[in-house]
């Protein structure tokens, strides 16, 4: 579990300790994530570690969160912009594509780091935080909404993993067909 206040310097430091995890889920080598080789790497001192994560995967978990967070937050942005001057809303396959793909290290990273359920978590979470406008037709407390949020967090992750498992050859228009033919399953009699 993550302990981050609004103070700026907690998330200041937050933001170091998820900049290092990340450029050590990156690196040619990528090591085994530890509060030591955290620490050591955002330039913070193990007891600001501490004060804000209970361990390392929390680092992940934060990371996830906030990258999910801001890729959803940034649509309804343009939904926002695009109803204020009277102009069309942005295709969100196209805008959701091109931020998987600006984040497509992180991603592959925390799969190839065998966290893949981080992933799944923090693409639920922002799915339900942002819900009210993307999905304004489902409401929150049915089945329904339950099953569109566990299935669309899904899809990406297991579309995700085969990306990464395939050495990222598959490109969004490849990953987009094969999600449609799955599903064309669910739809057959």
């Amino acid at each position: 579990m993550y302990h981050i206040a609004r103070d700026q310097r907690e998330r200041k430091s937050a933001g170091k300790l998820s900049a290092a995890a990340e450029r050590i889920l990156l690196s040619p080598e990528p090591q085994r994530l530890s509060v030591s080789l955290l620490s050591a790497e955002a330039g913070v001192s193990r007891t600001t570690f501490y004060r804000l994560f209970d361990e390392p995967d929390d680092v992940l978990q934060y990371t996830a969160d906030e990258t999910f967070r801001r890729i959803l937050q940034g649509y309804v942005d343009l939904i926002d912009r695009a109803q204020k001057h009277d102009l069309s809303v942005p295709n969100p396959r196209a805008w959701y594509e091109e931020s998987v793909r600006k984040n497509a290290g992180l991603i592959a990273g925390i799969i190839h780091s065998g966290k893949s359920d981080i992933l799944r978590t923090a693409h639920k979470k922002a799915l339900r935080e942002f819900a009210p406008v993307l999905f304004p037709d489902l409401d929150p407390g049915t089945d329904e909404f339950l099953f569109f949020i566990e299935m669309r967090a899904a899809v990406f992750i297991a579309s995700m993993t085969a990306w990464v498992e395939t050495g990222e050859r598959a490109s969004m228009e490849d990953l987009r067909r094969y999600a449609a033919r799955q599903l064309k399953f669910f739809s057959e009699d």
